[in-house]
């Protein structure tokens, strides 16, 4: 048995939370954050109560792209961090909505 020493023991503060599961709750979690507080602060044309469904596929499709870029600026953090587990997560939870922004807007 090789002796470790204290500092190989302790994982450094980044590596700690390099876990898949991670990235893919915040990869889910972000973008429908994001996309509620866009159309309750910054779109004042319409709100939740205001959406039929003959717009809705359009509009909903739209808000979910734009809920999307906050992920692609938390991946490019975590790939200079080097946490690359947490990235690949953020990734993988944005692509459902990715797929459905494509999907309503079709």
């Amino acid at each position: 048995m090789s002796a470790c020493t204290p500092a190989q023991l302790i994982k450094p503060p980044t590596q700690r939370f390099d876990k898949y599961w991670i990235g893919i709750l915040l990869g889910l979690a972000l973008p429908a954050l994001v996309g509620y507080v866009y159309i309750e602060r910054f779109n004042l044309w319409y709100t939740f109560e205001a959406f039929n469904m003959d717009m809705m596929g359009p509009i909903l499709g739209k808000i979910m792209q734009v809920g999307i870029f906050p992920n692609l600026a938390l991946l490019f953090v975590f790939y200079t961090m080097e946490v690359w587990k947490l990235a690949k997560g953020v990734l993988i939870g944005a692509l459902p909505y990715l797929i459905a922004s494509i999907a309503f807007m079709a």
